[in-house]
């Protein structure tokens, strides 16, 4: 077929020229309207039709779920994650919000309103792109690179004119995912405030991946140490219930639903100062 023939797309069989179409890694067509029910910062190239079809079934559900995932909010400042922020890199604004209790973000540019939803992110993927490999060695190396709290992932690439002035900059965030390996947000600057702006967000990205990470792990923390609590509480009501000559059963029932409740995430702080009053 001609360049400039028109092709069917793989998932809706319209039939679209060059403009209306881009090409998967798996060689099939896929037109513009299917596209923007995927992955924004998906490269088509990158893509294969089974991915394409996975994030189109899946990327409102995602969505929805991250929306939800605010509900479950401990705190005033956890409530506050939910607006989100806006950066005027140059002139492209940016729009940027993130769950450190979850660990997901929302990326949302005004070119984005005819995709069928915003992407979620996520700070254990925002670490640089790696190839399949056959070393048994890179699932134990990528878990390094996601909990490194001292590495700042997120750059900033300067463009200079001949005479050294900045004349634009990009922020870079690798993504380990291959259908999008990294987002680049790129735009003109006209002066060092301009500048500025692409290095404070290149900042946030980093520091809000290390607050994840940090309340992450006392997170774990606290629920180890509720967990063991609990199981010694619940070793308590066995032996009372067995001295007094009545059945165990109801107490390691309670101590088991406790015990899921803990992992869940569904045991609140009130209850946790309760759990360990002195």
């Amino acid at each position: 077929m001609g360049l400039f023939s028109k092709e069917a797309c793989t998932f809706c069989g319209k039939e679209v020229g060059m403009l209306g179409r881009s090409k998967l890694a798996t060689k099939e067509f896929i037109c513009n309207d299917c596209k923007r029910k995927t992955n924004y910062f998906a490269r088509m190239d990158y893509t294969s039709k089974e991915d394409a079809q996975w994030m189109m079934d899946n990327m409102a559900q995602g969505e929805a779920d991250f929306e939800a995932s605010y509900d479950g909010a401990e705190s005033r400042f956890d409530s506050a994650e939910r607006s989100f922020n806006t950066w005027d890199l140059g002139s492209l604004r940016v729009h940027y919000r993130r769950n450190t209790r979850t660990g997901g973000f929302q990326i949302k540019l005004n070119d984005m309103s005819r995709y069928a939803s915003i992407p979620v992110l996520y700070f254990d993927t925002m670490i640089p792109y790696e190839f399949a490999s056959e070393n048994s060695n890179l699932a134990e190396i990528r878990r390094m690179d996601i909990i490194d709290t001292s590495a700042n992932y997120v750059t900033v690439d300067e463009d200079k004119d001949s005479e050294g002035k900045v004349t634009s900059c990009t922020v870079v965030i690798p993504y380990n995912d291959k259908c999008i390996r990294e987002i680049r947000l790129k735009n003109d600057v006209r002066d060092a405030n301009d500048v500025e702006t692409f290095y404070d967000f290149a900042q946030r990205l980093n520091q809000d991946r290390i607050n994840w990470l940090n309340r992450a792990a006392f997170d774990l923390d606290r629920k180890n140490r509720m967990q063991v609590r609990n199981l010694g509480d619940t070793a308590m009501e066995v032996l009372k219930a067995a001295a007094k000559g009545e059945s165990v059963e109801e107490a390691v029932k309670k101590g088991i639903e406790t015990a899921n409740d803990i992992e869940e995430g569904k045991v609140k702080q009130g209850f946790f100062g309760k759990l360990f009053k002195k």
